[in-house]
């Protein structure tokens, strides 16, 4: 007859690296290319300004791309008026498939090959420093929310482990 005993360490230690692991994955339900575009535009901004999002669209011209257009206000620098920018998105689907019609961006890259901001189109080597910065800043931001929770859940482990 086999009994069931208590989970041991490594038990634990199993399920505390689980659990790190997926707490990275919960976020916005938002489209990671709208997403992007808005950091980008951001990042555009004086760092005495800010936006303050008043609108988006999604436009597709197929097959060729589709263009997140967003529309704000900048607030802060003593300069408040309203802007617009663009991403675009290269098509990047072999086929069409119920995930594409579904959710026809997930059918186009997650990085653009052109943005526009208040009318200005932004050169390619603007652009590709852009999103380089901007990847390093999420890539930053990941790697030090997987610290913070590896040391929260090893405090857990720990205070576990002593009682």
């Amino acid at each position: 007859m086999k009994t069931i005993g208590i989970p041991g360490k490594s038990f634990v230690v199993a399920l505390a690296i689980g659990m790190v692991f997926t707490a990275g994955c919960s976020g916005s339900r938002e489209d990671v290319r709208v997403t992007l575009c808005k950091n980008l535009t951001a990042a555009l901004l004086s760092s005495a300004q800010s936006a303050e999002w008043t609108g988006g669209e999604n436009t597709f011209n197929r097959p060729s791309y589709a263009v997140t257009s967003l529309s704000f206000d900048v607030v802060g620098g003593g300069d408040p008026r309203s802007a617009k920018s663009a991403c675009y998105y290269a098509y990047d689907a072999l086929d069409d498939t119920a995930q594409t019609l579904a959710d026809p961006l997930s059918a186009h890259a997650t990085l653009p090959f052109k943005m526009t901001f208040d009318g200005r189109t932004l050169s390619d080597g603007e652009l590709l420093r852009l999103v380089n910065a901007e990847q390093k800043r999420q890539g930053r931001q990941a790697v030090e929310k997987l610290e913070k929770g590896a040391s929260d859940m090893a405090d857990k482990v720990r205070s576990g482990i002593g009682q």
